[in-house]
């Protein structure tokens, strides 16, 4: 209850954060330094109540929370990998058990589950260390629509806690990455399934429809095709960090991304953070539930001409991938 408590209070240092003028990169990291410090204080109270695990283990963050670009708004992603062993079944067991008191505990928190379930919980991300070597490379290999989805989700992890020794080897098969044309071109193809709500002329198109009604999702418009885009030019060069600015950074350092995209988008990203990040705050000071869901209408008309140049340098960007989709592809 205490740690309930203490996670209610974030909405407050959050707006703290938002009125000192943090950068909005900072802010994810704090909250993401938030969930990892409940997480581990969970994790605490499962073994104190059932005792030490029966092999090496390590707790997985991943998403935006292994890139520490969390917000108030995002789920929860993690997994969980352990030691390999003659008794699976047992020791599955004990690690459900762990997974499930972890999980449901950070939905006390405020950190809900997404509704593709990737957390520890549940069996498809809760696996021996072999297997999430195999499954990993499972991904290069036979990049189908299925493998393809747990690359999105997975290839961005982050080892929060436990002693196994599971990093190495799962970078060292993303490191390899490049070496999959076939996977690299699928790859290059996701990294435009989300596209920037844009119209006619460059103008902003809003949702009159759904839910969104006369708005934008700035999650699904701006941040999710960046962080996609960075992750396949990360991926595609053998670059195996997971932060979305590093890998644009690194990308053209490298050059596997020419300057002028790799700073357009990198400019994009922060400006679509900042205006997600202000909606927040303007959500938590009205008493109304977060979400991502942005009106054009109430930005200030510069941040409404910002937002629409950091869309269409997503789009041109997107536009470039062209080259490594074929037809048919």
């Amino acid at each position: 209850d205490e740690l309930v408590q203490a996670c209610a209070r974030l909405p407050k240092v959050f707006l703290a954060l938002m009125d000192a003028d943090l950068a909005p990169p900072d802010v994810g990291r704090v909250l993401a330094l938030a969930e990892d410090a409940a997480t581990l204080r969970l994790i605490d109270f499962s073994i104190e109540r059932h005792g030490p695990a029966p092999v090496p283990w390590a707790w997985l963050a991943l998403g935006s929370a292994a890139r520490r670009e969390l917000t108030l708004s995002s789920d929860q992603d993690n997994a969980l990998a352990y030691g390999d062993q003659e008794a699976p079944d047992e020791t599955d067991a004990y690690f459900e058990r762990l997974g499930r008191e972890v999980t449901s505990g950070l939905v006390r928190c405020g950190w809900g589950i997404d509704p593709n379930h990737v957390v520890a919980s549940n069996r498809l991300w809760r696996m021996s260390r072999s297997a999430w070597i195999d499954t990993f490379r499972a991904c290069l290999g036979q990049p189908d629509e299925s493998h393809l989805i747990r690359a999105s989700v997975a290839f961005d992890f982050r080892h929060v806690f436990g002693g196994l020794d599971v990093t190495p080897p799962l970078v060292a098969v993303l490191r390899d990455a490049k070496r999959y044309p076939d996977f690299v071109r699928r790859l290059a193809r996701t990294a435009t399934d989300f596209k920037p709500p844009l119209g006619f002329r460059g103008s902003l198109v809003l949702d009159r429809d759904g839910g969104g009604s006369g708005r934008l999702d700035i999650k699904r418009g701006g941040l999710l095709p960046i962080a996609n885009l960075a992750r396949f030019h990360a991926l595609a060069a053998g670059v195996t960090i997971s932060a979305t600015l590093d890998r644009l950074v690194t990308a053209e350092e490298i050059g596997a991304l020419d300057a002028e995209s790799a700073q357009s988008l990198r400019e994009a990203f922060e400006i679509s953070t900042h205006v997600r990040l202000q909606h927040h705050a303007a959500r938590i000071e009205a008493g109304e539930s977060i979400d991502d869901l942005v009106d054009p209408e109430e930005l200030p008309p510069l941040a409404r001409r910002q937002l629409r140049e950091a869309f269409r340098a997503i789009a041109a960007a997107q536009k470039r991938l062209g080259v490594y989709v074929p037809r048919g592809i």
